[in-house]
């Protein structure tokens, strides 16, 4: 009733047949471990988090909608929002680099001018799909006068109408289609060959065929990735959020933020800025800049997903634990595993059967038990008071507590009893985390002995320097470092994409010109055919690992007398050198550091005084140079007589004026 003929509507239905067939009960009987099921399933088969998720939406309000029309105030729904939904994080848009848009665009230039007139809509001036194929022959408006522009008249979603001006190269391509269009009865501006206006797939299948003949990966470009492409460049470009935003359409600013997270003009400013003032102020190793690497990316598959802990491998890490018990933990871990990022799944598993079995057996030794209802709170707290005997840090007892019941919300929904004592456990405060920056002249001899170690052309040396330099000049976290594939580099624009982030909120950071370089080199090396979906760093033809990383840089800090070296490390040192060159804002460094709030990245910041002193001063000298006005009595002794009504407390204001 409420969507009608759309596509929602449609999406609907099919999500609620795919739950019927699969959950094959009637609705009352339909419980929360069964919704864990159906959402397990859909994971396992590769469906994104935002599509499960909106799956899970329309059960949620199927179920509601359901009760509602029983009149039932006790049926509760089986889809517990807070339990079930996956996190998506934050991801940018998808819109093509600059290297790939303009290739790209080159294949579509050796098209027929329809093609181009149609494509350039799109990539040139953002138009939707569905946009370009409503286009009528009368919705195009010629300059009105020499020099002006031609318009378009365009229909969006909810059949708003807008105007959008061309380019004069725009404006070409659609005048010499024009002059070729056939002369038939449809009022369709682009047709067909059989002379009738494009479909939706139409026009999809145009784009994927200039991808192929570029030579890009199918997945690389859409008709949607042209539009997100068009809002990064406007965006680039300095174009105001509120006249991009009426431009593409958009009711809410929210949205077109949406389309241009990716563009970060300022903050690549910033970046340069800061990076310029470190070379100047540190002895630095110059090098020779390499020219951009233009790489020829073949088409990808789809990367297999990292197998984590089968089964039978979990059962038999888990023999001395009773049979029910078994059976929950492993159900548990093949549950989670399915939730975490592929490149995690195994040893994270493996960090949580351990915790897992580890507490049990001692829990066990303790205490008798035939089954989950017979744990309680204090056997719980007494293995906490155990592991603080054992001198373990409140991060790793913190880190169990969140396991173990991560897992009793497991063992409830599964129809186990479950003590609701046991989700209050009173966690041990975490001490204040310190920032952890290498000294400036430890940094200065760590950097030292890098280099030298990495100055040979070959491809070991060469994989270890772009590292290394991946790391002091973007601050990435090792995980992010070891997950970077092809795709992710923009060797034009000098960027990396950050796919697999903590907490799924992608970001897109600039690399320094030496930093470039090394990627560049090292990917030149290779003596392959890349595509992108291979890793971006390799030693000796496998993904590059963080224990390598480490041991690495182990050696170099080694030999030149430095000990507690880590990638870690290296992020702190980071974020203190950038903030502490004066030229960095604290807002740019946490976008580039991907935190969410700006005091996680106060807690990498080792802020010098001397940094401080130069910040009082300078924020000194620009008052002295722009001192306040006085107030005008005449503006503003109305206003407060107004609001307070009382002689006496302007004649106070007017003294504290004149102190």
């Amino acid at each position: 009733r409420v969507y009608g003929k759309s596509t929602t509507a449609k999406h609907y239905e099919s999500d609620l047949m795919l739950f019927v067939h699969q959950i094959d009960k009637e609705p009352r009987a339909v419980t929360g471990a069964d919704i864990t099921e159906f959402s397990d399933s859909q994971l396992a088969a590769g469906l994104s988090r935002s599509t499960v998720n909106r799956r899970l939406a329309t059960l949620s309000h199927f179920f509601a909608y359901l009760a509602e029309e029983e009149g039932d105030d006790s049926w509760q729904n089986p889809v517990v929002w807070k339990r079930h939904r996956l996190k998506t994080g934050h991801h940018l848009p998808r819109d093509l680099p600059e290297q790939s848009a303009r290739q790209f665009w080159r294949s579509v230039e050796a098209g027929p001018v329809r093609d181009q007139a149609m494509i350039g809509l799109m990539l040139d001036v953002g138009l939707r799909a569905g946009e370009v194929i409503r286009l009528q022959t009368s919705d195009y408006e010629r300059p009105q006068q020499a020099g002006g522009l031609a318009a378009l008249r365009v229909w969006g979603k909810g059949n708003q109408q807008r105007r959008v001006w061309l380019t004069p190269e725009t404006q070409g391509l659609i005048e010499s289609y024009l002059q070729q269009r056939p002369q038939v009865t449809s009022d369709a501006l682009f047709l067909t060959r059989r002379k009738a206006g494009f479909s939706l797939r139409g026009i999809q299948d145009r784009v994927k065929h200039y991808t192929h003949q570029a030579g890009l990966a199918s997945e690389q470009v859409s008709c949607h990735r042209l539009r997100h492409t068009f809002a990064r460049r406007m965006a680039e470009s300095g174009m105001p959020l509120p006249s991009l935003s009426k431009w593409l359409g958009h009711r809410q600013l929210q949205t077109t933020q949406v389309y241009i997270d990716g563009a970060n003009p300022t903050l690549r400013a910033d970046y340069e800025v800061a990076m310029q003032e470190l070379s100047r102020t540190a002895e630095r190793t110059t090098e020779s800049l390499a020219p951009s690497v233009s790489l020829s990316v073949q088409e990808a598959g789809v990367e297999p997903a990292q197998p984590g802990l089968e089964k039978d491998e979990i059962h038999i890490r888990l023999a001395a634990l009773p049979g029910w018990l078994q059976d929950l933990v492993t159900g548990f871990l093949c549950s989670q595993q399915l939730r975490w990022k592929s490149q995690h799944r195994r040893s994270r598993a493996q960090q949580w059967l351990g915790e897992l079995r580890r507490g049990w057996e001692w829990l066990l030794e303790e205490q008798e038990m035939g089954s989950m209802e017979q744990l309680r709170r204090n056997h719980l707290t007494a293995y906490l008071m155990h592991l603080e005997q054992q001198e373990l840090s409140p991060h790793t007892i913190n880190h169990f507590i969140t396991t173990m019941q991560a897992f009793l919300r497991f063992a409830e929904e599964t129809g186990q009893t479950v003590s609701p004592a046991l989700f209050r456990i009173r966690r041990p405060k975490r001490p204040d985390d310190l920032p952890r920056p290498l000294r400036p002249a430890d940094f200065a001899k760590l950097e030292q002995a890098a280099l030298a170690h990495t100055q040979s052309t070959t491809p070991e040396a060469q994989v270890n320097r772009a590292w290394y330099l991946i790391l002091c000049d973007t601050g990435v976290r090792i995980s992010e470092l070891t997950a970077f594939c092809v795709a992710d580099w923009d060797s034009c624009n000098q960027t990396l994409l950050v796919r697999a982030p903590k907490f799924y909120h992608e970001r897109r950071i600039p690399v320094s010109d030496r930093t470039r370089a090394a990627i560049d080199a090292h990917l030149t090396s290779r003596q392959e055919s890349l595509t992108a979906d291979q890793p971006l760093l390799v030693h000796r033809a496998r993904r590059l690992t963080a224990s390598f990383v480490r041991q690495r840089l182990h050696e170099w800090a080694a030999s030149v007398q430095l000990q507690g070296v880590t990638p870690h490390r290296l992020r702190h040192s980071f974020a203190t050198r950038m903030l502490n060159s004066g030229k960095m804002p604290i807002t740019s460094l946490q976008k580039i550091m991907g935190h969410r709030h700006i005091d996680t990245t106060m807690r990498y910041v080792a802020l010098y005084d001397t940094t401080v002193q130069q910040d009082y001063l300078a924020a000194i000298a620009s008052l002295q140079a722009c001192p306040l006005p006085d107030p005008d009595p005449a503006v503003w002794d109305d206003a407060l007589q107004q609001a307070f009504g009382s002689d006496d407390l302007l004649a106070d204001l007017s003294n504290l004026n004149c102190m």
